[in-house]
């Protein structure tokens, strides 16, 4: 096969350009650039999931509790100061981390092996993660709305 028959290859998408459309599409939130500080004295959020396949992977998200409400308020089409959105902010931020999981797997992995993802587990932190706490091959960094998220993905061996 000479150069010109053979298929060009396609450049796969960052984790930010996951993330915001995952947000826009999933919720109907919009991204800006990342804060310049991680704001302390806030509840934050961690939300894990991992997949395996033939590549073993994981993401981990961190938010606010008031993203993670805003989230909740958004997907189920309610005012983010009910008790309803502020009572689904965990599940809202599973259920982000299931489709963004979803979304990078396919784009990174493509469709043709099967991949098997964990359950999404989330956690409260009384921090903000420190970058001494990161360890992934990408990050991206966040504002949504005005809150803060922070995304890493971490391939395993």
């Amino acid at each position: 096969m000479n150069p010109a028959q053979q298929p060009a290859t396609v450049a796969k998408p960052d984790l930010t350009s996951i993330v915001a459309e995952v947000l826009g599409d999933l919720a109907f939130m919009v991204t800006d650039d990342a804060p310049e500080e991680l704001p302390a004295g806030t509840v934050w959020l961690q939300a894990e999931v991992r997949y395996t396949g033939p590549i073993v992977g994981a993401l981990r998200c961190w938010c606010t509790r008031g993203l993670a409400t805003r989230l909740a308020a958004n997907l189920l089409g309610i005012e983010p100061e009910s008790g309803e959105a502020q009572v689904g902010a965990e599940d809202a931020a599973r259920e982000f981390m299931n489709v963004l999981c979803g979304q990078a797997v396919t784009k990174w992995h493509g469709t043709e092996s099967v991949f098997t993802l964990s359950i999404p587990s989330v956690h409260e932190c009384l921090e903000p993660p420190r970058p001494e706490q990161i360890r992934a091959d990408s990050c991206c960094r966040l504002s949504v709305e005005g809150e803060p998220l922070l995304c890493t993905y971490q391939r395993e061996p």
